[in-house]
């Protein structure tokens, strides 16, 4: 695909952005998420952890009431088969939300489905083994030339760029994350996936920046018939419905940058 085609690159996310959810206190009421939120909350052995759910849940409902003018009473969030939420008639409002440890990213827009991740900086002393399981080979050449003190930004980086493609496609581990390239380096990109026969098109871009950080767009923007590429067949429908959890983890991967769930 042209990148005329796919609109100069461009991610529409007009809501991108991040919260602190250690230090994140306008939290007016629990009161605000789903009795399946509150039970999950409930479910945390650790108080922290339980804070920060909470806080991200709300973060992203008190986002989503800004962005479609509802009232918090009104934003009604249900769950498709891969996980991902989306918010029930309103179809057209794309959303991701993703964590890590105290940081949150949330990302909103109207167009195509949306994906998220986020990734502390942090030593990652098992990258190597990581990558062989999910980066493509170039990736992992690509990581292994690098200088030492860069390889931890770099893994993260292309970690955060899997995983937030694999959100906005919404298809769980049908897709291998060694099956597409997005390279080490927080640039913009179309990236092409190949998915039950069709060929999906996305856009991939950096979060803003942040020094203590790493993240991730994508914005899930066409389809096509895989015949198309031999010159049989047009375009499909835009986009689709994208629910879907993202790279399987290994013991010592990076934590999950949470996919939200009521």
């Amino acid at each position: 695909m042209t990148g005329s085609s796919l609109y100069a690159l461009s991610i529409d996310a007009p809501v991108c952005r991040y919260v602190d959810l250690d230090s994140f206190t306008d939290l007016p009421s629990e009161e605000l998420l789903s009795e399946e939120e509150r039970a999950r909350a409930d479910g945390f052995r650790f108080a922290l952890d339980r804070q920060r759910y909470v806080a991200s849940h709300v973060a992203l409902r008190q986002a989503l009431s800004e962005y479609t003018g509802l009232h918090h009473a009104e934003l009604r969030l249900s769950v498709g088969s891969f996980g991902k939420p989306s918010l029930t008639g309103h179809a057209r409002t794309q959303f991701s939300l993703s964590h890590s440890q105290g940081l949150a990213l949330i990302a909103i827009g109207g167009r195509g489905p949306l994906g998220a991740d986020i990734e502390l900086l942090r030593p990652v002393p098992d990258a190597a083994i990581l990558a062989a399981e999910h980066f493509t080979r170039s990736e992992q050449e690509a990581l292994a030339a690098l200088p030492a003190h860069e390889r931890d930004r770099a893994f993260l980086t292309c970690w955060t760029r899997k995983e937030a493609c694999l959100k906005a496609i919404g298809v769980g581990l049908l897709v291998s994350s060694q099956s597409f390239e997005v390279g080490l380096e927080p640039d913009c990109r179309s990236v092409e996936l190949s998915v039950a026969g069709r060929i999906l098109w996305l856009v991939l871009g950096p979060a803003p920046a942040r020094l203590d950080c790493v993240g991730a767009l994508a914005e899930w923007r066409q389809t096509e018939a895989r015949a198309n590429r031999l010159g049989t067949a047009g375009p499909a429908d835009n986009g689709g419905y994208a629910n879907g959890q993202s790279l399987r983890r290994k013991a010592g991967a990076p934590a999950r940058s949470m996919e939200t769930a009521p």
